[in-house]
């Protein structure tokens, strides 16, 4: 045996074995599209998903999270910056994050 840490990390039985928190197994069980903060954002020509509780209006649930927002609203209210974050924040397929509250299923 060469290196002792690549036979942990390789092996799948060794990583089935870590003991977590029972609130962090939401996060571990759920992926980004079942979040309530999973939305489309509609841009000119194309649609892809984003996270909005990077959009702080959004976040704090002050307002109800919409199924689809337009890119141009969320130009005005975080700029290009904010635009390219809440895009690059969400996956469909992906492990939910720290922000992860349970939504409705959409159909």
């Amino acid at each position: 045996m060469a290196n002792i840490r690549d036979y942990y990390r390789k092996n799948s039985l060794y990583e089935g074995h870590r003991l977590m928190p029972p609130e962090l197994r939401d996060k571990v069980t759920h992926t980004c599209s079942r979040c309530k903060f999973f939305v489309m954002v509609a841009g000119r020509t194309e649609v892809r998903p984003g996270c909005a509780a990077l959009i702080p209006e959004y976040a704090g649930l002050a307002k109800r999270v919409p199924e689809k927002l337009d890119a141009v609203d969320i130009l005005k209210t975080m700029g290009k910056e904010g635009l390219e974050r809440v895009l690059a924040g969400c996956d469909p397929r992906r492990q939910a994050c720290g922000l992860f509250h349970p939504g409705q299923e959409k159909k």
